[in-house]
C-alpha cells in the first residue's frame, strides 16, 4: 500500500518493509489479533507504529522494559510524533497533567507497564479514548512456562474482555511452541494470526568454545575483532572484574549493569554507541532496544540461563547484514557452577513449606492470625537467622508470593548497593578529618571485601549491629559518605515489607497448586537440558538447526558458517 510506504519513508527513511513487518501491519489493519514471532533486530516496533500513524488513532504499548520504552518515546518525539511514557519517573503532579493530556487525546502512543495498566482509574481513562491497537511487547512474559514469567502480565487478559473490538498485537523474539500456545490462551486471542520469521541469520556465525583458560582466549579474540563488541556476564561483580582486567590489558572498554548510577550507565552507553568505546561488558540489563548495527561480536563470558536469553542477546550482533560472530566461552568450573545454580531455582515443595514456616516465625506471626497484616522484612537477616542459601530462599519466597499467600514490597529483594570509589590515601585523609563518618567507612571496607573493586550489596542492619548504633544512623552516614564523594550509593527505594494475604496456616497444611508446580518444573528442566545439549553438542549438527527446532521452526536449514558446520566442511 503506497500510503504505508510513504509513512515508512517519511519517519524512518526506509524504502521498503521487511516481508514479515508488512504481514503484521496488514493483519492489524484488517482488525485481526496478531502474534508476531520475530527475531531480535527484526524491527517489531515499526509493526505497531506504522499502522497507528496510518489510522490516526491511539496505540497503547505495554512493556516491562522501562529503558526500552523511554528510548522508543524519545525516538517518536524526535520524529514529531506524540508519545508519552507513564512510569515511575513522573511525580504524582506530573502524572496528573499527563492524564489530562491523555484524556484530551493529545498522544498517539501511550507507553506503560503492565502494573500501570492494572490500575482501575487508568483503565477507565482508556475506555474514553479512540484506541486502535494494544501492542504487548515481551509477550512471552504472560506464560508461566516461559523463561521470563511475570505475574503482572497475567492481568492483561482483561484487555480482550473489556475492549473486545480492539485488536491486540503480541510480540516476542523468543517463545517455544508451548509458550506460544499459552500466550494466546492467556490473552484470550486463540484465533489470532500467527506471523513468524525464519531463525536463520545468514551472516551470524554461532560458536561454542570450551576452554581451559577462557580469559586468555578472550584476549586473543578481542585483538582480532575490528568493530563493536558486547560481552555478557551473569553478575555485576563479574562485569566489574572483567572490565577492570580488559582495561589493564589496554582494550577500549566500559562496564554496564543495573547497580551503576544512571548517569554513569548513560555515559557508557553513549560512548559505545558513538564508537568512542569498542567493548561493552554488561549483564543482561544492557541491549534491549539498542539499535547499533555494526556490532561484530556478542561474546557470552558466562553461561546464559536459557536458550531464549542466549538467542536474544546473540542476535544483537550483525544487524547490518555483514558477517558477525556469537561466541559462548566457558570452562568446566563454569558449567559445574551453572548446574548447581539451576538446581536452586525451583526448590522442592518441602523446602518451600519450610521457608514459609520460617518466614512466619521471623515476623513472629502465630497460626490463625495475620490476614492483611504487614511486617518489616529484612531478607539478609532472614537468611542469616535461619541459615538459608539466598538463591533458594528467594526463589521459594517468590513462589509463595505467586501462590497468593504473601506480597512483598518491591525493595524486599533489592538491598542497598554501595562501592568505595576513592583510593587508600584519600580514605586515610578523610578518616582524620571526619573520624565518626570515617569509622563507618572503615567498617564498610572490613565487612565487604570487594567493595573497593565493584559495587556490593550491603545490609544496614548488619552494619548497625557492628557499629552498635541504629539503622537510621547508618543510613545517614552512608548518605554523608556519598555526598563527600567517598562512595557510590543506591539505597532501597522504600522499607521492605511483607504482607500476609490471609490468616497464617500451618506450613504442613499450606495450599499449593501441585499440578502447576510440576508442570512449571518440567518446563524449566526441559529448558535447562536444552542449554546443556547446546553446550555439549548433543544431537547438534548445526547451531542454527538446533535453535530453529527449539523455537518450533518446521524445516530449519544448515547455516554453513557456525563452528559445527565449518568443522564438518574441514
Amino acid at each position: 500500500m503506497k500510503a504505508l510506504d510513504e509513512i515508512l519513508k517519511k519517519h524512518w527513511n526506509y524504502d521498503t518493509f521487511r516481508p514479515q513487518q508488512l504481514a503484521v501491519i496488514e493483519s492489524i489493519l484488517s482488525g485481526k489479533d496478531t502474534l508476531a514471532l520475530l527475531p531480535t533486530g527484526a524491527g517489531k516496533s515499526i509493526c505497531f507504529q506504522v499502522p497507528t500513524i496510518f489510522q490516526r488513532g491511539i496505540c497503547v504499548v505495554i512493556s516491562p522494559l522501562i529503558a526500552l520504552m523511554q528510548d522508543q518515546v524519545k525516538d517518536l518525539v524526535s520524529k514529531n510524533l506524540k508519545a508519552v511514557l507513564l512510569g515511575s519517573q513522573l511525580s504524582p503532579y506530573e502524572e496528573s497533567i499527563v492524564f489530562k493530556d491523555i484524556a484530551a487525546k493529545k498522544y498517539q502512543f501511550i507507553y506503560c507497564s503492565p502494573e500501570k495498566l492494572a490500575q482501575k482509574h487508568f483503565q477507565t481513562l482508556l475506555g474514553s479514548l479512540p484506541i486502535q491497537l494494544f501492542a504487548i511487547d515481551e509477550a512471552h512474559c504472560i506464560s508461566q512456562w516461559g523463561y521470563d514469567f511475570r505475574p503482572s502480565y497475567r492481568k492483561l487478559d482483561f484487555l480482550k474482555k473489556t475492549f473486545p473490538s480492539i485488536p491486540i498485537l503480541a510480540m516476542t523474539a523468543s517463545a517455544i511452541p508451548l509458550v506460544q500456545k499459552d500466550m494466546l490462551i492467556q490473552l484470550g486471542v486463540q484465533d489470532a494470526n500467527v506471523i513468524t520469521d525464519q531463525f536463520l541469520r545468514p551472516n551470524l556465525s554461532y560458536q561454542v568454545r570450551k576452554e581451559t583458560v577462557k580469559l586468555f582466549v578472550l584476549k586473543n579474540l578481542l585483538k582480532e575483532i575490528d568493530g563493536s563488541v558486547i560481552i555478557y556476564c551473569n553478575t555485576r561483580n563479574n562485569v566489574a572484574q572483567l572490565t577492570s582486567m580488559l582495561t589493564s590489558y589496554g582494550f577500549s572498554v566500559a562496564g554496564y549493569h543495573a547497580g551503576m548510577e544512571l548517569n554513569e550507565r548513560k555515559k557508557a552507553q553513549e560512548q559505545w554507541m558513538l564508537d568512542a568505546i569498542q567493548i561493552m561488558v554488561s549483564t543482561s540489563a544492557f541491549g534491549m532496544g539498542i539499535n547499533k548495527t555494526n556490532v561484530r561480536a556478542v561474546i557470552h563470558f558466562d553461561i546464559p540461563g536459557s536458550i531464549e536469553q542466549y538467542y536474544q542477546e546473540a542476535g544483537r550482533a550483525g544487524r547490518d547484514g555483514l558477517s558477525a560472530n556469537a561466541i559462548l566461552l566457558y570452562q568446566q568450573n563454569d558449567l559445574d557452577y551453572w548446574n548447581q545454580l539451576q538446581e536452586k531455582k525451583i526448590p522442592p515443595i518441602p523446602v518451600i513449606k519450610k521457608v514459609f514456616q520460617d518466614l512466619a516465625d521471623f515476623v513472629q506471626l502465630p497460626v490463625g492470625m495475620g490476614e492483611l497484616q504487614q511486617f518489616l522484612f529484612d531478607f539478609d537477616l532472614f537468611c542469616l537467622q535461619f541459615k538459608w542459601d539466598k538463591i533458594i530462599a528467594r526463589n521459594a519466597l517468590q513462589w509463595i508470593e505467586q501462590e497468593g499467600h504473601v506480597k512483598f514490597s518491591p525493595s524486599s529483594f533489592k538491598p542497598t548497593l554501595a562501592q568505595v570509589i576513592e583510593n587508600r590515601i584519600t580514605i586515610q585523609l578523610f578518616e582524620k578529618q571526619y573520624p565518626e563518618t570515617g569509622f563507618v567507612l572503615q567498617t564498610l571496607l572490613r565487612t565487604y571485601g570487594g567493595i573497593l573493586d565493584s559495587p556490593q550489596f550491603i545490609n544496614e542492619s548488619v552494619l548497625a549491629k557492628l557499629l552498635q548504633r541504629d539503622a537510621g544512623f547508618v543510613q545517614m552516614q552512608l548518605k554523608q559518605l556519598q555526598q563527600y564523594g567517598m562512595i557510590s550509593l543506591e539505597q532501597k527505594a522504600n522499607q521492605p515489607i511483607v504482607q500476609f494475604k490471609w490468616n497464617r496456616a500451618s506450613a504442613e497444611f499450606m495450599t499449593l497448586n501441585l499440578d502447576q508446580y510440576q508442570a512449571r518444573k518440567l518446563a524449566f528442566e526441559d529448558r535447562i537440558q536444552a542449554m546443556r545439549d547446546y553446550l555439549g553438542n548433543r544431537t547438534v549438527t548445526c547451531r542454527n538447526v538446533f535453535l530453529g527446532k527449539y523455537f518450533g521452526e518446521k524445516d530449519p536449514q544448515n547455516c554453513g558458517i557456525c563452528d559445527l558446520c565449518t568443522s564438518t566442511k574441514q
